[in-house]
């Protein structure tokens, strides 16, 4: 089994990729479109994944704006469900 990734980095790996794909987490939450389980779950499923670096990289690289998540992002369907 993989260790996670560090919570810390995983976290704001989640709300640079939420902002850069224009959703509002805060908002989401705010609205209970999202629980705060669902907030959790998705910092967590964010730590299983393999592309934290390129993750990083691509966040940096288009300056915070993409128009959908990358396909490797484990929480890339929430994002477009909370996005729509």
């Amino acid at each position: 089994m993989t260790p996670l990734g560090n919570p810390r980095l995983h976290f704001w790996l989640t709300l640079g990729m939420a902002k850069a794909t224009g959703v509002d987490l805060q908002a989401a939450l705010h609205k209970t479109r999202l629980t705060q389980g669902d907030y959790s779950a998705m910092i967590n499923r964010c730590r299983t994944c393999q592309h934290a670096q390129t993750c990083d990289a691509l966040l940096k690289e288009d300056q915070g704006c993409l128009e959908t998540a990358p396909d490797f992002c484990l929480n890339r369907d929430l994002f477009e469900a909370l996005a729509a």
